[in-house]
């Protein structure tokens, strides 16, 4: 059975009594000093992989896919509402909503995707 003092240990964070906590900010510059003082002389930032390259155009096909699977029951939905005059103008949101939103994250997908080195 564990013990509650080891339970209780203030140098899991390498810490000393009475020193805050420390917060995602404090970690997260810790993590990212590593010693070229920010220059990226060291070349210290994240690079992928050719693998990842690959992996990342591979999910961007498939997200394609499912779009534009998307996309047809959208404009299927829309059809289906243009018929009655009374949700003609709700099916003309719905396809503005989708304009607006839907594709313009597709456009910064394929924007991305193409980004990765």
């Amino acid at each position: 059975m564990i013990k509650l003092k080891k339970l209780i240990n203030e140098s899991t964070w390498d810490r000393k009594f009475g020193e805050p906590l420390p917060t995602l900010t404090n970690v997260m510059e810790k993590h990212n000093d590593c010693g070229c003082g920010g220059h990226n002389t060291c070349e210290c930032k994240i690079k992928e992989s050719t693998n990842d390259v690959v992996k990342g155009k591979k999910k961007l096909q498939s997200l394609m896919k499912k779009e534009a699977s998307f996309r047809l029951t959208m404009w299927e939905l829309v059809t289906i509402m243009s018929k009655d005059k009374v949700n003609k103008s709700l099916a003309d949101d719905v396809s503005k909503l989708y304009k607006k939103n839907v594709t313009n994250f597709m456009r910064d997908a394929v924007k991305a995707v193409k980004g990765m080195k």
